[in-house]
Formats: C-alpha cells, structure tokens, sequence
C-alpha cells in the first residue's frame, strides 16, 4: 500500500517504459526499471513495486538475464506475501511470471511448482475463459513438451487455444499459442499440421501488427518465423528456410538484442545455409553465436537444429 502521497503513477510508468523500450537500449530500459523500482519503495507504495517487479521479471528474462529475473520474481512473491496476498488471483499472476522466468532459466521443477499453484488460485477466483489461464497452460504445455510428454503438451496448448478463441482481441496471445502448438506437431512429425497452425500463428501476428502504432509486431514473432524455418528443413526447402530463419534473427536482435534465443536460431540458420551450399555463411553464423554464448555466460552449443 502507498504510504503518503504523492503515490507512482502506474500509469506513467507504464507510458516511460513503452518509450524507453522502443529505444531498443537494453541499459536504458534496465536503469529505468530499477529507479521506479526505487522510487515505489521510497514511497512506500507496495502495489507500484510489485507491478514493476513482475515486469521486471519478464524483461530480465526477455534478454536472458536469468538471475536478475529470478531476483525479482521472488521478491514480488515475498512482497505479495508480506501484504497479505496468497490467496488471491493477482497473486496466482506473480507466480505464473516467477514460474515463467524459471522455466527459462532451466529449473522446470520449481517452474511447474509456482505454474500448478498459480493454477489452484485461478481456478479459484477467475472463470473458466480468462485469458491468464490460457497464459498458464501454455506455459505447462512449454515444460511438457521440453520433457518429450508431447500429449499432455497438445492437450493442455489446444485447452489455451480455445480459451483464446473467445478473445478475439487478444490475436497476439493467440498467435503464441498456435506458435507452440505446431512446434510440438512437428517433434511429433504432424508437420502439415504444423505448418497451417504456423502460417495461422503469422497471420495473427501481422494483424495485430498492423492495429498498432508504428506497426510493432510480438517480440514472439520470431518464434513462428523460426518454425517456419524448421519446416521448410524439413521439407528440404532451404532457401525459404534461410528466408524464415534470417527474419526471424532480425527480429530477435530488434527486440531483445542478441540473447539466447538468437544463438539458436544463428546455429539453426547456420544449417539451413550449409544446407543450401552456403558453407560459409553456415560457419559465420556459428562463430557468432558461440562469441553471443561466451558473452551471455552459456555452453557453446547452447541451442539446437531442426528435429
């Protein structure tokens, strides 16, 4: 709660992020989180600070610093706790972030702890159609299908995408989820499935794109444009896969800068062009994700190809 007056403009806040995020400078957008931060505590205005502290979670994990993430989301848990919070669905929303930002970090175990009572707390307090369920669900579906339980991954994915589905201003979210769900088609080799969810997932993006100002597309985007990729692999279409991987490099790059989902997909690109007869582009593209690897503090090989 806001001690005195005056309290922060959650508002405002909001309003400074979206410009100093646009600038694309992550040492920005870093400072200006950590001095709202700091200025909700002076004031002691508690809901201001757990509201920065979730986005904090999220952007730290956006750029892959996993363990400023995990610093806030554990300090908007304690701070929820101390007011008193647990049983509620705002709190339910800040264990959904923290479990987020564990999945990310690779500790699936205490992701799907946080997810599973995230997920008691909404089915406690939220009807069966809010969107912040089907948030969760793809967020379980994301660890099912990182531990190969490709069923339960589709089933929990296909429960997001139907809650979606009854919110249809909510494209982008929609667009997510349909990304996730062709990926795990394609571990399952359902790959012209795959494929039509994919171009779905796209079109969702482009349209939600193209209601905004300036035309800013999900930082997800990238996500189904590297799909894409991995089908045209597949179907041994390089060169529309070097197309698919390489937007999806300049989105990543244009979004979050070059964390580890940029790795990947350079060493996925890489074997798209190597593929193509390219061999010199393929071995560029792995010397710069091994220097981004080095940068960010992860294994050399961090990142995967195509299935």
């Amino acid at each position: 709660m806001c001690g005195k007056e005056p309290c922060v403009d959650i508002d405002v806040f909001f309003q400074g992020l979206s410009t100093v995020f646009a600038s694309g400078d992550q040492e920005a957008v870093s400072g200006y989180l950590r001095r709202s931060l700091a200025e909700a505590e002076a004031e002691n205005d508690s809901h201001a600070a757990v509201t920065i502290l979730n986005e904090m979670t999220g952007y730290f994990r956006s750029i892959s610093n996993y363990a400023e993430a995990l610093k806030a989301s554990e300090r908007a848990i304690a701070l929820m706790q101390s007011l008193g919070y647990e049983n509620t669905a705002a709190y339910g929303t800040t264990l959904l972030n923290a479990g987020t930002a564990y999945r990310a970090a690779g500790d699936n175990i205490r992701a799907m702890e946080l997810f599973f009572q995230a997920l008691a707390l909404f089915g406690d307090h939220l009807p069966a159609d809010d969107h912040r369920l089907a948030g969760l669900f793809n967020n379980i579906g994301a660890i099912y299908e990182e531990t190969g339980r490709y069923t339960e991954a589709l089933d929990v994915l296909q429960q997001a995408a139907d809650i979606l589905e009854k919110h249809p201003d909510m494209a982008s979210d929609a667009a997510v989820v349909r990304s996730n769900l062709a990926l795990i088609l394609l571990r399952v080799q359902r790959d012209a499935e795959a494929m039509a969810a994919l171009e779905k997932a796209l079109t969702l993006f482009r349209r939600q794109g193209e209601g905004e100002a300036g035309r800013r597309l999900s930082p997800h985007y990238a996500a189904a444009l590297a799909g894409m990729g991995e089908v045209h692999m597949r179907m041994q279409e390089y060169a529309k896969a070097v197309e698919a991987y390489e937007a999806a490099l300049e989105h990543i790059k244009a979004t979050f800068g070059e964390n580890r989902d940029f790795t990947v997909t350079c060493r996925n690109c890489a074997l798209a062009y190597e593929a193509a007869g390219e061999p010199k582009k393929a071995d560029g593209l792995r010397k710069k994700a091994d220097e981004v690897s080095a940068a960010l503090g992860l294994a050399p090989e961090d990142g995967v190809g195509p299935r």
